[in-house]
């Protein structure tokens, strides 16, 4: 097994950067978001925790592009899969494999649907537009279909938690009140 792409990582600085950056979202995704929800209710609550949501992740995207660095290894992890991908090409030689082959490349590499969907639901809009951007180590900003992208995730993304964290609140009001 080779391992000759572990080396492409620089461990300490992920580690800082993983700690900072999911100690921030859980204190946000956590403790923030049910707040509001319960406050505010599920529609008002919505749109103050997109728009937050969306400053915060653009000033986190504005620090990453400003300290180029690869502080969550994002950049490395874009760089392999493309690799993958284009090694995967060249060993698709039977018909089969070729047609799942181009199906997944499709969905996860070159219009990068699942990739946006699974980020944007899991993590937040600042990771999807990092790691969807065209190119890696560039740091260069967001270009207009980047724009597109951390737009589209703000919504998908505030959608779903909002759901969630309302429907959690909700349960956890409603059960206190019928116990109490």
């Amino acid at each position: 097994m080779n391992l000759g792409w572990l080396r492409k990582f620089n461990l300490k600085l992920l580690a800082v950067g993983h700690f900072v950056y999911h100690a921030l979202d859980h204190l946000f995704d956590y403790v923030l978001y049910p707040i509001v929800m319960y406050k505010l209710g599920l529609v008002y609550g919505f749109l103050v925790m997109t728009t937050l949501s969306g400053l915060v992740c653009l000033l986190m995207a504005f620090v990453y592009d400003f300290l180029e660095k690869d502080w969550l290894g994002l950049e490395t992890v874009k760089e392999l899969v493309e690799k993958f991908f284009k090694e995967e090409e060249e060993m698709a030689r039977r018909s089969w494999r070729k047609w799942w082959k181009k199906l997944f490349s499709k969905i996860f590499y070159e219009y990068r649907w699942g990739p946006f969907v699974f980020l944007s639901l899991v993590f937040d809009p600042f990771v999807t537009t990092i790691y969807i951007r065209k190119g890696y180590h560039l740091y260069n900003g967001f270009s207009k279909e980047d724009w597109g992208i951390f737009i589209g995730s703000i919504l998908l993304s505030n959608a779903w938690w909002a759901i969630v964290a309302f429907s959690v609140v909700s349960i956890i009001k409603e059960t206190f009140v019928r116990i109490f």
